[in-house]
């Protein structure tokens, strides 16, 4: 079987012509044997009715015979055999006297045919003495394009022979026309299934030149134009749809491949963050221990530059501290320790934890939220993140509203405050680490608010509407 569809239309094409040949000549076949059939029957029918007048002949009794008026009783025996044999005509010939008796009672002319055909007289003659010379039937067949001509002589005695004849159609006329119709048909047929197929194959070749010509002109996802026909057109969808499947797995694996990139290098960068904070932990409790003694030991009598001075340096030890703390905070997992939460009393503490600060926010809980499963220490650390990051960036005199509501089964929370937007340059990035537009930033309170909120299986994102920026996380029951 070959391989592809252009050589197989073409050997259905094959198949279907042979088919309608083989069928032609059964049917020629068919009509040729039809017309030998009729010839035959009507050998024999002749035969027989040659033997019959043979027979009534001989059967009337020898004076009959040998009367001088032996001619009359051939004419009575000629009419009465082929009173019943339509279609054909006959006699007796003599080889003394000629042409002694001539019938044709079935004659269709106008009136009645009473004398032996002219041009027939020589074969009939023929014919009948060659009967009498062989002592047997002997019989003469003419064919043309028409009719065919047969004749059968039988001997009677030595001098005597009867004779018949008729006349057949080559090729009868309704015959033939079914036959010229039947072939016809064919012919059409035959036409037609090779017009049929050259146009399939013509077609399906110059569409498949087109997707060709479009995936070879193509990089990406190939753009393939409609061909009209259905097959192609789900076949260059099944491609297109793979190809756009193809480029969102590169994608993703060029993200993953990314992203896993990002990862190691944060992780190495983590190793060595927490290997710097716990080396730089023990000087800075001994810088904060020596600056809270020598405030100790000298008191209301220190002298106000040394004790401004001292004081200046407990603070930047905090933020060193702090610093410390938050590095140590990233690189350590976040474990979750889940339990049910009253979410109204948990948010006030939060709240209050802020100390003066607490009096700049406001905290709107809606009258459904009631419990929520989290783990309250670490959803307190990433919402103080938040809260502070807003009490930084917010405007002078704003307050900064706090919203936490239920939706789609998750905990909302909202901060926002009013202030300048977040710059371009960072907000696609503002929850990686070290990441911060503020020149005294760390970039480590976002992304500590992105680790404590995932680790719950939840998401952060930031917004920026109505000059109003607010930070939005989402946990969902666990």
């Amino acid at each position: 079987m070959p391989t592809t569809l252009s050589r197989q239309l073409f050997l259905v094409w094959v198949l279907v012509l042979a088919s309608c040949l083989g069928i032609a000549g059964l049917l020629f076949a068919a009509w040729h044997q039809t017309g030998t059939a009729q010839l035959t029957h009507a050998q024999r029918t002749l035969a027989t009715t040659c033997a019959a007048i043979v027979s009534r002949y001989n059967g009337a009794s020898t004076a009959a015979r040998e009367d001088s008026q032996a001619g009359g009783l051939a004419d009575v025996v000629v009419q009465l055999v082929l009173d019943e044999a339509e279609g054909i005509e006959g006699g007796i010939w003599d080889n003394r006297q000629g042409f002694v008796a001539y019938a044709y009672p079935t004659y269709q002319g106008s009136g009645s045919k009473t004398d032996v055909p002219d041009a027939e007289r020589s074969n009939l003659a023929a014919t009948a003495a060659a009967a009498l010379k062989r002592g047997a039937m002997a019989d003469y067949t003419r064919s043309s394009e028409r009719e065919s001509l047969l004749i059968a002589a039988c001997p009677i005695d030595a001098h005597r022979a009867g004779w018949t004849m008729t006349h057949v159609a080559t090729a009868p006329g309704r015959s033939s026309t079914l036959f010229a119709a039947g072939a016809a048909v064919l012919l059409a047929l035959t036409v037609t299934s090779a017009a049929a197929l050259a146009a399939i194959m013509r077609r399906w070749s110059r569409r498949l030149v087109l997707i060709e010509r479009s995936l070879a002109g193509s990089e990406a996802i190939p753009d393939l134009p409609p061909t009209g026909s259905p097959e192609l057109d789900r076949l260059a969808q099944a491609v297109v749809d793979y190809a756009t499947r193809l480029a969102a797995s590169h994608q993703a694996a060029a993200a993953l491949k990314a992203a896993a990139h990002r990862h190691e290098r944060l992780a190495t960068l983590g190793r060595m963050t927490a290997t710097v904070a716990h080396e730089i932990r023990n000087p800075i409790a001994t810088l904060r221990l020596a600056a809270e003694n020598a405030l100790a030991l000298q008191g209301d009598a220190a002298p106000a530059a040394a004790r401004s001075s001292l004081t200046l340096m407990l603070a930047q030890v905090s933020k060193l501290d702090e610093l410390v703390e938050s590095l140590l905070g990233m690189v350590q997992p976040v474990r979750v320790r889940l339990k049910v939460v009253d979410v109204a009393s948990w948010a006030r503490e939060v709240v209050n934890a802020l100390g003066d600060d607490a009096t700049a926010i406001t905290l709107h809980i809606d009258a459904g939220v009631s419990s929520w499963s989290m783990d309250p220490a670490q959803v307190e650390r990433a919402c103080v993140n938040l809260l502070r990051n807003a009490l930084q960036h917010r405007e002078a005199g704003t307050k900064i509203p706090w919203a936490i509501h239920i939706g789609a089964d998750r905990l909302i929370m909202a901060v926002s405050n009013q202030g300048s937007a977040i710059s371009p340059a960072v907000a696609d990035r503002l929850f990686e680490p070290f990441v911060t537009d503020r020149v005294d930033g760390n970039g480590l309170g976002l992304a500590l608010v992105r680790e404590i909120v995932e680790a719950h299986g939840g998401t952060a994102r930031h917004e920026r509407g109505d000059a109003v920026t607010s930070f939005i996380v989402e946990l969902p029951w666990r």
